[in-house]
């Protein structure tokens, strides 16, 4: 069976195909110079390649993430100054160098996102919990839901609602959602969502994010986030999180 590549750009995935062309060497030397991460996935095995001194953070996240979903064993190769290769048998061994790797990578880049806890009548979210259950029920529409993954320890985002405020930022195909749930940014706000996942209790928070748009450009965003667990036999592990631009309650020098 032929293995089927994948291109990863600026954290999209582009369509599979085991029949799509084959790049000759300049066109896919192009690719890896602008930042792409090739995945090449087979019966035997999955490889992960890239070239490291380039805008390939983004693209990195979202593999590292997907693994799980992937065939092992796995090998990973990029080029510093020089080809490396490296194998691992499992997805949480791959992820974990990954983000090693993420980590060297990122090691430049200041911090982005501020995260306080507020009482939740501080925020302006507050309304939606004067009637918890018939609240949590009517959430679908307005919610981002993220599922805990026991396996790589990160958060999913499994579901979008249509007014949502990512939704309303980035559209409703799925593949324009930001999705990452590793670096600064995730360690952040993933904070909030393991402290809800084990207290069972909602909580509210002030957020200031530098976030990339739609257009490209980073903007610092400040917004208020309500954090709800759901309960039940099949979302032990899940969280919904409802946002709104507003104005917080705290400065940053």
């Amino acid at each position: 069976m032929k293995a089927t590549r994948i291109w990863v750009k600026q954290g999209t995935f582009e369509r599979a195909s085991a029949d799509a062309p084959t790049l000759d060497a300049t066109e896919e030397r192009g690719r890896f110079e602008s930042g792409d991460v090739r995945l090449t996935c087979g019966e035997i095995g999955t490889e992960i390649k890239w070239h490291a001194q380039t805008r390939c953070i983004t693209s990195l996240f979202v593999v590292t993430d997907w693994l799980t979903r992937a065939k092992a064993p796995f090998v990973l190769r990029f080029y510093v100054s020089g080809w490396f290769e490296e194998f691992f048998q499992t997805a949480v061994e791959a992820a974990n160098r990954l983000e090693a790797i993420i980590s060297r990578g990122d090691r430049h880049f200041p911090v982005r996102t501020f995260v306080q806890q507020v009482e939740i009548a501080n925020s302006i979210l507050a309304p939606l919990l004067s009637n918890e259950k018939a609240s949590l029920d009517k959430l679908d529409d307005l919610a981002v839901e993220c599922v805990y993954n026991k396996d790589n320890n990160r958060f999913r985002v499994s579901a979008v609602g249509k007014h949502s405020l990512i939704a309303k930022v980035y559209g409703d195909v799925e593949s324009s959602h930001p999705r990452q749930t590793t670096g600064s940014y995730s360690d952040a706000v993933n904070a909030g969502y393991v402290e809800v996942l084990q207290s069972g209790k909602p909580r509210a928070d002030h957020v200031l994010a530098a976030l990339r748009f739609p257009n490209n450009n980073v903007y610092w965003v400040p917004y208020h986030r309500l954090i709800l667990p759901v309960l039940g036999h099949t979302k032990d592990y899940s969280v919904k999180v409802v946002s709104q631009f507003a104005s917080i309650g705290f400065k940053v020098i």
